[in-house]
């Protein structure tokens, strides 16, 4: 069963090994297999700066988004990602 995650203009989908992110204003979506996602998180005092995207190398991130989320909002996303974790874990 897929999850999703909505912030703002944003709709996250993880859906078995695929994370996808949706926009409102874009046509298009925009799928990682959860292999290649990479995340970046960062406090800034009570707010978390998040970047989602493709890992490149060991400590890049392309082709994807960022995010302001408050604590309460980062806890969901939190439980939200915890599923394209773990299916990236089962990956090879």
């Amino acid at each position: 069963m897929a999850a999703e995650f909505e912030l703002d203009d944003y709709i996250l989908v993880q859906d078995g090994r695929v994370l996808e992110i949706f926009h409102r204003d874009v046509s298009e979506s925009t799928r990682f297999h959860v292999a290649f996602v990479g995340i970046d998180v960062q406090p800034r005092g009570e707010e978390y700066k998040v970047r989602i995207g493709r890992r490149h190398g060991e400590d890049m991130i392309v082709d994807g988004i960022r995010l302001t989320m408050d604590q309460e909002r980062f806890a969901r996303f939190r439980e939200f990602i915890a599923g394209a974790i773990a299916a990236r874990d089962l990956t090879g």
